[in-house]
């Protein structure tokens, strides 16, 4: 007995195993129903270039209307009020609004929850377009680099130096987004609103500012022999670093760890050094540009800042940060560590 299939029944039998074979890779396969979304980290580079300036540019707005519209969050680890101002929750909802344009893209911000409706964020966000044609030459300077969207994580903080930005020491201001791969910040990006200028770079590729021009670290000898510390606890880090360093060593407090380590990237100081706690929003793009130089941040153990998804968004270890040499810093810091109470 012989069977016989004819060329329909033979298509819609292969149709019928195809789609079955489709439905198992999606449902089976894939951890969330859906298959795996391949990007370019060009792409997502210039749209987090996009949203800080976007953000900043609001923030800027904001401080010129003179209607911050101060609150308080919380308290900081050092017991002072934690302020939030209009400013950081338009630039957030800005910020966002412009990174959404990737589905399923895992953000984490500062601000989880923005507080603001388009209508009250419509009337500071600046054309997209306008922005993008101001740095196109730039971003497709960036290198190509596929990546797995589940394994990539942004990091937003829409206005750091918030209490500096409520009293008016806005040369402090900074807005940052970064691009992680799996534990490893690999972009970032840090506006400067007042200022408007952005440094971005990325690891293994360098760094460049908004004018087109490539940074490279300054020549040891030419860098200022300063430790640049927060505002906050300024006292108990200063005695840490002349510990360190040596009772000569200038220390200088500012505000804001994206300014602090612009600082590091212009040569204006050589290290950065926080002995508290410090959430990773205000330290993953100040790492992505400072280890696309050559150099890091590193806890107080002297590990690499992790910023994969299954860690906390907490470091409660401190940190130390150069564009050259971290460890040997480090080996300069550790004997200090236990004295510093982290």
């Amino acid at each position: 007995m012989q069977v016989r299939l004819q060329a329909k029944n033979t298509f819609t039998l292969v149709m019928v195993i195809g789609f079955i074979y489709l439905a198992y890779l999606i449902f089976f396969q894939a951890g969330d129903g859906f298959p795996e979304i391949d990007i370019n980290l060009r792409d997502i580079a210039s749209y987090a270039v996009l949203a800080v300036e976007m953000g900043g540019r609001a923030v800027k707005k904001i401080h010129e209307e003179s209607g911050l519209h101060i609150s308080k969050k919380g308290l900081t680890d050092e017991g002072k009020d934690e302020l939030l101002t209009k400013a950081d929750l338009v630039s957030n909802y800005l910020i966002l609004d412009v990174l959404q344009r990737f589905p399923k893209l895992k953000i984490v911000s500062e601000e989880k929850d923005s507080k603001v409706t388009e209508q009250e964020a419509s009337r500071y966000r600046d054309d997209q377009y306008s922005i993008w044609l101001s740095v196109k030459d730039i971003l497709n300077k960036m290198p190509e680099r596929r990546l797995q969207l589940s394994d990539v994580q942004v990091y937003v903080d829409p206005l750091d130096a918030t209490q500096e930005y409520t009293e008016n020491l806005t040369q402090y201001v900074t807005v940052m987004t970064c691009v992680t791969h799996g534990d490893e910040p690999i972009f970032g990006a840090i506006y400067r609103p007042f200022f408007d200028e952005t440094i971005f770079g990325i690891n293994g590729w360098g760094v460049m500012s908004s004018s087109g021009s490539k940074l490279t670290p300054v020549d040891l000898d030419k860098t200022i022999k300063t430790v640049v510390v927060s505002r906050s606890h300024a006292g108990k880090v200063e005695s840490f670093a002349k510990s360190a360093f040596g009772q000569e060593t200038q220390v200088e407090p500012a505000g804001g760890s994206g300014y602090k380590t612009l600082r590091l990237v212009n040569g204006t100081a050589e290290v950065y050094v926080h002995t508290t706690a410090i959430k990773k929003w205000d330290t993953c793009a100040g790492d992505a540009i400072l280890r696309a130089m050559g150099g890091s941040m590193l806890d107080l153990e002297g590990n690499p800042l992790k910023y994969g998804q299954n860690e906390p968004v907490l470091n409660q270890k401190g940190l130390l940060a150069s564009v050259r040499i971290p460890y040997t810093y480090f080996k300069k810091v550790q004997p200090f560590v236990k004295d510093s109470k982290l």
